[in-house]
């Protein structure tokens, strides 16, 4: 997930040597997790266990925190931002085709954290704007990034109204939705948007960052009550460990692993989840 195109390695990411976690390190953790979580997803029909659901909670997080590295590393901030979207809709897109062939009982095919990545990287985008508004006493930067939240904010808003004012919605809503990430409809909503610019925003307050995870999953703890299929959603406090570990460093690892690896294992198991309910 992360870039970080001509960073020198040593140089840039020498922040934590003694730790043992590199980035590849812990995106290979988060998609080792995050298999158990979509098996569960698609075979509930087959019997599948609810604790398999468990291992996939602490993975947005985990992702989250190094798309803020990316973000803080890569060269191009806005076309890092731009493959978030494009893989956004095009998994969107691939979503509504393969659920338009196939169509598996109490299964929706609506995953794409892409979406969440992409607000989160906005965001960050915008706060960098602001920032720097502050730093050089450029009001136009400032007005700017107030101006791309609230505009994204507008957009969330308008969205839900036009979706949820018609029932059911017609295409044209529908198909907005497919291209226009908002952090109202992403996966995660405000929640984990929020996660993701908070790690970027406590960059330079490494036990805040590891705390994060922490306080988030105690309020998702609080939010659902102890009920309901949410209600695992706390176990996200366990990417505390993983984001205390991390050494600063890229590692080695194809940076379009993920990228492809996401959604091809969870549309193979749709298919097979499919195949099986026949």
């Amino acid at each position: 997930m992360t870039e970080n195109a001509g960073v020198p390695e040593t140089a840039a990411r020498g922040r934590h040597p003694w730790l043992l976690l590199s980035g590849a390190a812990l995106k290979i953790i988060g998609v080792i997790l995050m298999v158990p979580d979509h098996l569960y997803q698609m075979f509930v029909n087959q019997g599948a266990p609810f604790w398999l659901n468990w291992f996939g909670r602490p993975v947005a997080a985990i992702f989250l925190f190094l798309c803020s590295e990316g973000f803080y590393y890569t060269r191009n901030k806005r076309l890092y931002i731009l493959r978030f979207l494009a893989a956004f809709i095009l998994m969107n897109l691939a979503n509504r085709l393969l659920t338009g062939f196939l169509y598996v009982e109490n299964v929706a095919l609506i995953n794409n954290i892409f979406g969440t990545l992409f607000m989160s990287a906005f965001y960050m985008l915008m706060l960098d704007l602001f920032r720097e508004g502050i730093r050089e006493k450029k009001p136009g930067r400032i007005l700017l990034a107030l101006c791309g939240v609230l505009v994204s904010l507008a957009a969330a808003f308008v969205l839900a109204a036009l979706f949820f004012g018609k029932s059911p919605p017609d295409r044209v809503i529908i198909t907005l939705f497919f291209f226009i990430p908002t952090p109202l409809s992403v996966e995660g909503g405000f929640f984990l948007t929020g996660v993701g610019v908070l790690f970027y925003a406590l960059r330079k307050y490494r036990w805040a960052q590891v705390l994060l995870p922490v306080a988030a999953g105690l309020a998702a703890f609080l939010a659902s009550r102890g009920g309901g299929a949410s209600s695992a959603q706390w176990m996200m406090l366990f990417a505390a460990l993983p984001v205390f570990l991390y050494n600063g460093k890229r590692g080695r690892g194809n940076k379009y692993f993920f990228y492809a690896f996401y959604p091809a294992h969870i549309y193979l198991f749709y298919v097979v989840a499919w195949f099986f309910g026949r």
